[in-house]
């Protein structure tokens, strides 16, 4: 029994639901001991897919620190 998952990029999804009645998806398991064809997948957009999205940053409330913010600023030296 195959497990694993399936990785689409976002053109190759796209695709898949632009030409829904000549898109077929080809999977090969087991890769690295005995590769196996699966049978080929005719529309694989009608299955659930799910999106991932790239963490661009994080952020976070100031008030969510548990100490108050101080601000420390150095003396310059203004003498040379």
């Amino acid at each position: 029994q195959a497990t694993g998952t399936i990785l689409l990029t976002p053109n190759e999804r796209r695709v898949a639901e632009d030409r829904r009645d000549c898109y077929w998806l080809y999977i090969v398991t087991h890769c690295q001991t005995a590769p196996t064809l699966q049978a080929p997948i005719k529309d694989p957009a009608r299955f659930p897919w799910h999106e991932v999205t790239k963490v661009e940053h994080y952020w976070l409330e100031v008030d969510a620190l548990t100490q108050p913010m101080q601000v420390r600023e150095g003396s310059a030296d203004y003498r040379r």
